[in-house]
Formats: structure tokens, C-alpha cells, sequence
């Protein structure tokens, strides 16, 4: 490529007189013209002529190159816009060669300019000129991704683009940026990296059950304040274990929020590791996460079942009136047969309207 790239540009300001971008074959004796195509995939230089062709503008002897300040050659020159230092072709491939890898290893967003001393970032325009350093290009679209996506709840890392990232004080790797809770002050500089987070939370998942609520605290040294929403919504993006904890949380709220059932009227279920909830007014209550029915004036004891037969291998039990058979597979403890006769399937007994 570099000297295909060289060929083109020696013959840039022919081009430019002729007004059109034709490369003769670099082969002796070959008369053709190397395809357009090709010329412009490899050659910013002609895709920069070319370009001013279209436009009908003038090219000046400064559009076609000039000596390059880093290898002190001639060739198509490309300047980086925040600092405006230019170098060749050949050089910002080398340099993209050389700089990427450990632009990665150190989880830095972009690559410092090439131009000695300069610490100002390449721009990702540049690399998509160049053509020919793809791998800058995704790196730098990798990185921008996974930092807006940390972003949405709190990153925190160093202000140049140009700095290392910053190292997660749990598992000790470098990352792009540490995550942070950002609906607490008191928290704003205990970070870690997404992973961390995420195995932090799945370890405190035991306490949002037994508390019947989001009860993950902060990883940060002695700190007990428990996460912000913004935190957890987003963990719980990375986690399915989280999500089934929230998406049980959220059940339980849409109950807590019925009005036909205020605060006084709920009593949570006494099974271990449900956080759902009944209601009362019945003679016995059902969870309606785990559709665990107990008697509410005993406390958590479970609501006396009347035997129940088996018939064709499915469990079923006599409508106390007209006594045919009905199989009960889901949903409340209230029944309504085909006779129109009402009862409470665990006791058999009428169901009355008023509760007790």
C-alpha cells in the first residue's frame, strides 16, 4: 500500500492539471490506468483531489503535499483538527500501528496525536480519511458506546481522552470508566467497573427479598447507603438475576398500589423467599406472587385443606352442592361452580361476599 500510495502521489500534480484523477500503471510498459476505485480506497491524497475536481475549486500546490515533519519525506499531508499538525500518509498508519495496541491495554478513548509533544487527541474523522486504520476507527466507536452506556447512570474517569482509564479498586483491571451511584452524594466517588457491580449485587440480592425491597448497599469501604433506582435499573440490564428480583418487586408494588386494598388490608406472605402479598377480608388469604394460601387469624399457618381426590390423574374436589367433580389449576381461593354454588376451595365452605 505504501507504495502504491507513493506512486499516486508523484503523480497528484499531473492529475491536478488534467483535472481528473487517471494513475498510470506503475508496471514498465503498461499504458493503462490503475481502476479509480482502487486509487481512491488506498490514497487519501486522490479522494482529497478528486473531491476538489467535483467542486470545481482550484488546487494549490499546498492541497497535493509537502515535506512531512515526522520522516522528513514528501507526501499527501492529513492534519489532525484539534491541534491542526499534519503528517503523512505513511506515518499516520504507522503511528496507528504502533499506538493502538496499547491505546486499548489502557482503555484510553484515542490515540495522541503523532506530531512530537502533542498530547491532543486523533479525531475519528481522520482515521475514516485515511481509510486504512479500521481498527482505530472501531476501537474508538467501541469505547464511545460503552461509555455512553455507562454514562446514562454515572462514569467516572479521567477528563482527557488521551489518559489511561481508570482502575477498578475490586478486581484491580483498568477499565474505560467506573460506575458509580449517582442518586446518592454521599457515594459519588465509590466506583467500580460494570462487572464488579453486577456480582456485588447479585450477592445482596438475599436482603432485597427478605426486605421486600431494593436493599443493595454500596460497595464502597464502611459505606451503608443502599443503591439509587438509576443504579439498579441499570444493573439489572446486565443481570437476568436482577431483572426476576425487580420484575417480583415491581408485581409486589402494583399490589401494595391497589385502592380497593389500602396498606391496613395487605399482609405480607410468611413464605420464605417470596416477596409477594395478600389481602385480607376472607377467610383465608392467598399470596398472589406464590399463590400460598394460610389463615390469617393463625399468622403464617397454612389454611386447612379438605382432602382432595385424584381422578384420571388430575386432583379435583366435589362441589359441596351438586357434587361434581372440579379441578382447581390456578388463581384465588374463591370457586364458582357450574351449579352457581360458591365456596372457598381449600375449606369447602360457602363463600360469603363480606369476608369472615
Amino acid at each position: 500500500v505504501d507504495c502504491l500510495r507513493r506512486c499516486v502521489f508523484r503523480k497528484l500534480p499531473e492529475c491536478a492539471v488534467q483535472e481528473q484523477v487517471r494513475i498510470p500503471c506503475y508496471a514498465p510498459g503498461c499504458h493503462k490506468a490503475l481502476p479509480q476505485k482502487l486509487v481512491l480506497s488506498f490514497s487519501a491524497g486522490a479522494r482529497a483531489l478528486a473531491d476538489l475536481i467535483d467542486a470545481g475549486r482550484p488546487c494549490s500546490e499546498a492541497d497535493l503535499g509537502g515535506t512531512c515533519p515526522a520522516c522528513m519525506e514528501q507526501g499527501f499531508l492529513m492534519a489532525n483538527e484539534p491541534c491542526g499538525h499534519a503528517v503523512c500518509e505513511r506515518c499516520w498508519d504507522q503511528w496507528a500501528e504502533r499506538e493502538l495496541p496499547r491505546c486499548q491495554a489502557d482503555c484510553c478513548l484515542r490515540l495522541t496525536c503523532r506530531y512530537p509533544g502533542c498530547a491532543e487527541p486523533v479525531t475519528t474523522d481522520l482515521w475514516l480519511r485515511l481509510g486504512s486504520a479500521p481498527g482505530c476507527v472501531e476501537a474508538a466507536n467501541r469505547s464511545d458506546v460503552e461509555l455512553r452506556l455507562i454514562d446514562q447512570c454515572g462514569a467516572l474517569r479521567p477528563m482527557a481522552s488521551t489518559e489511561p482509564g481508570p482502575v477498578c479498586p475490586v478486581c484491580c483491571e483498568r477499565q474505560i470508566a467506573l460506575l458509580h451511584d449517582p442518586d446518592n452524594e454521599a457515594c459519588q466517588a465509590h466506583g467500580a467497573c460494570q462487572q464488579c457491580w453486577v456480582r456485588w449485587a447479585e450477592e445482596d440480592l438475599h436482603r432485597c427479598v427478605s426486605q421486600r425491597a431494593v436493599a443493595v448497599r454500596c460497595l464502597g469501604p464502611q459505606c451503608n447507603q443502599v443503591i439509587g433506582r438509576r443504579l439498579w435499573e441499570h444493573l439489572g440490564r446486565m443481570s437476568t438475576r436482577i431483572q426476576d428480583t425487580e420484575g417480583l418487586l415491581v408485581r409486589r408494588r402494583q399490589l401494595q398500589a391497589n385502592s380497593l386494598y389500602p396498606e391496613p388490608m395487605q399482609v405480607n406472605c410468611p413464605r420464605v423467599g417470596c416477596v409477594g402479598l395478600g389481602y385480607l377480608g376472607f377467610d383465608t388469604v392467598m399470596c398472589f406472587l406464590c399463590e400460598h394460601q394460610w389463615v390469617p387469624e393463625d399468622g403464617a399457618g397454612d389454611a386447612p385443606h379438605t382432602d382432595a381426590e385424584h381422578v384420571m390423574g388430575l386432583e379435583v374436589k366435589r362441589c359441596p352442592r351438586c357434587q361434581e367433580y372440579i379441578e382447581k389449576n390456578g388463581g384465588c381461593n374463591h370457586m364458582t361452580c357450574r351449579c352457581k354454588h360458591e365456596f372457598f376451595w381449600t375449606t369447602l365452605q360457602p363463600y360469603r361476599s363480606g369476608g369472615a
